[in-house]
């Protein structure tokens, strides 16, 4: 098995052209935030995000296409849809949302918008609506912390699947990754039966050594069960909470101000709060006027 600290990465953020992925090319972000329920990364080459995109549309996996970002102005007043944002101005509506939604917004003149000015973009800070700007992050947790990630509702994700993924197999280098919790000082790496009991830091710590122990014995089991035949959907429920999981949040930045009063609190969960203290501060830093 292979232990490993939980990490993040923001993928893209409004008006922001120094992280990995822009929201003005959203098929690049599509197509890594699909391939992460697959762990399919490596088969992105130059000219397969259209290709991906085309595909999750023919299938109807819409829920993908969430992981983009629109702003749009119209010269008049539009009718609101639930899930987009609009903010009245003076000679019309600013709206702003994910593809999705606005392939399935019912207003027949959808299609005729003009890109928002700096004017524009000005006068979002003015008014405060930061949920006319969105971020995409990637965290890697444990499925327990991921529970209580996936409970914001107004956000969008994309999860690394245990149904499809089978950690038996040379994708995964035949060993299943879980997350160090913070109050375990343990190192990253590879651990196996056999250099278990040659490690000083479990000799000298019960605890940790009892852990080490139960996730190699749930590693042993899943194995076992795929050997006779159980497919990774079924044999995922011997699997624990400590799990190392990979999830792609795309929110609005008024989301995002929710999502951090929340897991940084001092009564949060002491696993979200290690993810959530530092991204906040990275957040500062691309948005300083919204995030104090």
């Amino acid at each position: 098995m292979r232990l490993v600290k939980a990490s993040y990465e923001i993928y893209a953020a409004s008006f922001n052209k120094d992280l990995p992925y822009s929201y003005d090319n959203s098929e690049l972000l599509i197509e890594i935030a699909g391939r992460t329920c697959y762990k399919s990364e490596k088969k992105i080459t130059e000219g397969t995000a259209e290709k991906f995109v085309n595909m999750l549309k023919s299938r109807k996996h819409y829920a993908m296409i969430e992981h983009s970002w629109n702003l749009r102005y119209y010269t008049e007043f539009c009718p609101h849809y639930k899930f987009l944002n609009f903010m009245p101005m003076n000679t019309g509506t600013l709206v702003a949302g994910n593809d999705r939604a606005f392939n399935e917004w019912e207003y027949e003149h959808k299609n005729e918008y003009i890109k928002p000015t700096m004017d524009m973009i000005k006068e979002i800070y003015n008014q405060k609506c930061w949920n006319m700007l969105s971020a995409t992050v990637k965290i890697i947790t444990d499925r327990g912390i991921s529970h209580e990630i996936v409970r914001h509702r107004p956000s969008s994700y994309a999860q690394e699947s245990t149904r499809y993924c089978n950690y038996c197999n040379s994708k995964f280098n035949n060993h299943i990754s879980f997350i160090i919790p913070p109050w375990l000082d343990l190192p990253e790496g590879e651990w196996t039966w056999n250099n278990i009991n040659k490690s000083d830091i479990l000799a000298k710590n019960l605890v940790a050594q009892y852990w080490v122990k139960s996730m190699l014995d749930s590693e042993q089991t899943y194995n076992n069960l795929i050997s006779e035949g159980w497919n990774p959907e079924r044999a995922r429920s011997v699997l624990p909470n400590s799990l190392k999981t990979e999830i792609v949040i795309t929110a609005d930045l008024a989301e995002w101000q929710h999502i951090f009063k929340l897991r940084i609190a001092s009564d949060a969960h002491e696993q979200i709060r290690e993810i959530m203290i530092p991204l906040r501060e990275d957040f500062k830093k691309l948005f300083p006027e919204i995030f104090i």
